[in-house]
């Protein structure tokens, strides 16, 4: 079964959380069933609507999601950060690789930063647009 750094650089791209989700459920050989009498559901359909990208899950149903997955709670907000980033389309790679060369920045200075790039970016957008009048 392929990981989910490998699903990511084999061509699946702006997975939503939810795919994440799922992808990291059935690496740990889980079904959907199973997985959600652990989280405490009688039935698959909370699950099945995270795992679909219906809804994301607050905190707490996150924490839980790591916990019956055996993940440490710091590698489930790096999928919810690298959700976040593609869904915006951030697709720039130094911006990525930034992350990946200061390893332990917290997910709230993660956060931090993904605010002032998306500043920029607008700021860049409107500065552009405004020399598109000029001309």
């Amino acid at each position: 079964m392929l990981s989910l750094k490998e699903l990511t650089y084999k061509g699946v791209q702006n997975m939503g959380l939810g795919d994440k989700l799922k992808a990291k459920r059935l690496q740990a050989g889980i079904t959907q069933a199973e997985f959600a009498r652990k989280l405490g559901f009688e039935n698959n359909g909370y699950v099945s609507d995270i795992e679909n990208n219906k809804y994301a899950p607050k905190e707490e149903k996150l924490r839980a999601w790591a916990r019956e997955l055996g993940m440490p709670w710091e590698e489930m907000q790096d999928l919810v950060f690298e959700a976040e980033v593609e869904k915006l389309g951030i697709n720039d790679p130094a911006f990525t690789m930034m992350f990946k060369d200061v390893p332990d920045l917290t997910y709230e200075e993660k956060q931090s930063i993904l605010m002032a790039y998306q500043e920029v970016l607008k700021a860049r957008a409107k500065k552009a647009q405004g020399k598109e009048k000029q001309q």
